[in-house]
């Protein structure tokens, strides 16, 4: 019969095994899951401007975002060779692309040029770092470094859309412009990165995703605090959920 203390260990060692799996696979697991209901959540909408031949009031620019975001965290993931961060992400940019040609077509002149700036400078970023990893980083380390620093940075420009909009919900004091499905995707999604980033010990996974958890909190009690006015059906206006999602960062 086995020794007290060796079974006790071996309970140790079976919550720990259990932990591992829960942290490092199974929450990324359901994050690229998350992720992708998240990046495919404005393609009804684009349908409808495919079909209907008018842009409406939808808003593009967010489209671009994704394209970037998910251009920059596939880097970053294939820099570290994490299936996880390149499973959620390479979702997103084959939608991103897709969804913002249906778009680009039409949409107004000036929407059109604001595609156009944002489209060339995060290519321009992107191109760039690809570059100097390539030809000049040789140590694995700065790279990752370099590419993580760069997917945050494309992360802050993502956020700024949901800082505008949670001002304007407490200008109109209305939550109209916020989606609460998509604000709690972003919570949840948020956390699963947080955990599994601190499993791996991966700042650039966990940091980045705890400040969208807290943006996704934050939207979550706005809508309960300031219940919308006059809201259109979102998924018929497109705006709505789509300004709520622009705030996620996928890792």
């Amino acid at each position: 019969m086995a020794p007290w203390r060796t079974l006790l260990d071996d309970d140790d060692d079976d919550k720990l095994d259990f932990e591992e799996l829960l942290l490092k696979h199974i929450a990324p697991g359901l994050g690229c899951i998350i992720a992708f209901l998240m990046f495919v959540s404005p393609l009804k909408t684009v349908l409808q401007v495919r079909a209907n031949k008018h842009l409406g009031d939808f808003n593009p620019l967010p489209l671009v975002a994704i394209i970037a975001n998910c251009t920059g965290w596939l880097l970053y993931g294939c820099i570290n060779a994490d299936v996880y961060v390149i499973c959620a992400n390479e979702p997103g940019l084959l939608l991103g692309v897709f969804m913002t040609v249906s778009c680009y077509g039409f949409a107004d002149p000036r929407a059109r040029d604001f595609m156009l700036k944002a489209l060339m400078f995060f290519t321009v970023v992107l191109s760039s770092v690809g570059i100097v990893i390539a030809l000049f980083i040789e140590d694995d380390e700065k790279a990752s470094k370099l590419a993580g620093y760069t997917a945050v940075f494309i992360l802050l420009c993502y956020y700024s859309a949901p800082l505008s909009t949670m001002a304007e919900v407490l200008r109109t004091r209305s939550s109209a412009s916020l989606f609460w499905p998509i604000s709690i995707m972003n919570t949840i999604n948020g956390l699963l990165w947080v955990a599994y980033g601190t499993a791996v010990h991966d700042a650039f996974i966990a940091v980045p995703n705890a400040i969208g958890a807290a943006f996704g909190v934050i939207q979550i009690i706005l809508i309960n605090v300031y219940p919308a006015k006059n809201r259109a059906d979102p998924a018929a206006a497109g705006g709505a959920p789509y300004e709520a999602l622009e705030g996620e960062r996928t890792a």
